[in-house]
């Protein structure tokens, strides 16, 4: 379910690593792709998506690179806070 909402959610002290992780998960979640859709598209294995979205590991920028190219955006892009808010129950598109 992907819903507008703001809420007063403090990023304050987020890395890029939280950043990346937020948009990734919002993005795959706005095409409807698996964590394996993503990883075949990007050309990446499965258990990066899933670090990568649960802000496990710092990724290269050939990393960002191929999952920006996948999902259509930039590595700019990836890595900029658009206010996106990821729960497990849902993604909505800005706090």
């Amino acid at each position: 379910m992907i819903k507008s909402k703001r809420t007063s959610l403090d990023r304050s002290n987020w890395t890029t690593r939280n950043v990346l992780a937020t948009n990734v998960v919002y993005l795959r979640h706005l095409k409807k792709w698996s964590q394996e859709e993503l990883a075949h598209k990007s050309g990446r294995s499965v258990s990066v998506i899933s670090d990568i979205e649960n802000a496990n590991i710092g990724a290269t920028v050939d990393i960002i690179d191929d999952i920006g190219y996948a999902l259509g955006w930039s590595t700019s892009e990836l890595t900029k806070d658009h206010g996106f808010v990821v729960t497990k129950k849902r993604v909505d598109s800005r706090q």
